[in-house]
């Protein structure tokens, strides 16, 4: 790279090829497209090389590009992390933005909380109940909790605590309907999660389907069916019970690792270390944890 590079021209081009039109690129940066447009072919003229084939509207990287592309996104790294180490010596009360399923958040995060305050008193939590990993990727969040290990290549990610979901139902509804007449509420999921439920309930009936386990423990509070529900998610004072399904080959439980995910080069600030360290120390596993 020139020393004449500018870094907003760079910036630019970063977008451009996430986006791949001037179109999409200038509405996430919020400029004008002719503003995109006159930075790349400025970079183009500091660099003396061709960084796109323009097919219709589309910009798609042409080798100097993707190489130019590869050390631009080692700038970037560098950069944000320069940046973040300069606000966080600015700001007296830092922030550390997690995001978490809102289940997550409620059932395992929120419980833990004021042990984190005493512990670490400045720094503020910032909670997003979001279940996408996209907002790692846009920045948008600093650590992220989630239920499906990610597969990117730029993020960590560290195995924590498994989630344990098995069926509840009252006693008055399994005493006063007969197990042929006995219905379900289940969650609507793919993965291997999903397969472990339908081969549950395989020629059982389905009243319910959903992504909400609020919704499924109210079915159950109201005696309408048997729910599967996170064991961290029904208390004592739920009055709920586990139900054996009678299925001699198949477990009555279902377990999913939770993760803790992050940026690498987010390990080097010192206020997400500590949030990660505790979320670490307060929900990992306590038979092995892999990083």
């Amino acid at each position: 790279m020139t020393a004449m590079t500018d870094w907003d021209d760079l910036h630019h081009f970063a977008v451009l090829v996430e986006k791949q039109t001037l179109t999409a690129a200038a509405e996430a940066l919020g400029v004008q497209h002719s503003t995109v447009s006159r930075r790349i072919a400025r970079l183009e003229a500091t660099l003396g090389l061709r960084l796109f084939d323009r097919i219709g509207r589309r910009y798609l990287l042409s080798e100097d590009g993707a190489r130019i592309y590869a050390q631009a996104q080692d700038i970037a790294v560098g950069m944000n992390t320069l940046l973040r180490t300069a606000r966080e010596q600015r700001e007296e009360m830092a922030e550390v933005v997690i995001s978490a399923p809102p289940l997550v958040a409620k059932g395992l995060l929120m419980p833990h909380f004021a042990a984190f305050t005493r512990r670490h008193a400045n720094i503020r939590l910032v909670l997003q109940s979001d279940a996408q990993i996209s907002n790692l990727h846009a920045r948008q969040a600093d650590i992220a909790l989630r239920i499906v290990r990610p597969t990117q290549n730029d993020l960590v990610a560290r195995r924590l605590h498994p989630i344990r979901y098995r069926f509840y139902a009252r006693a008055n509804y399994l005493k006063n309907r007969p197990r042929e007449q006995q219905a379900f509420l289940c969650l609507n999921i793919a993965g291997a999660h999903g397969l472990w439920q339908a081969e549950q309930l395989a020629g059982r009936k389905i009243i319910l389907a959903c992504n909400d386990f609020d919704l499924i423990k109210a079915g159950v509070a109201a005696e309408t069916g048997i729910g599967l529900l996170p064991d961290f998610h029904v208390r004592p004072k739920d009055g709920f019970v586990q139900v054996g399904l009678g299925n001699t080959t198949e477990k009555e439980e279902f377990a999913a690792d939770i993760y803790l995910v992050m940026h690498e080069d987010l390990r080097r600030s010192a206020k997400i270390r500590a949030v990660a360290d505790f979320l670490g120390e307060v929900l990992a596993e306590r038979v092995s944890v892999n990083a």
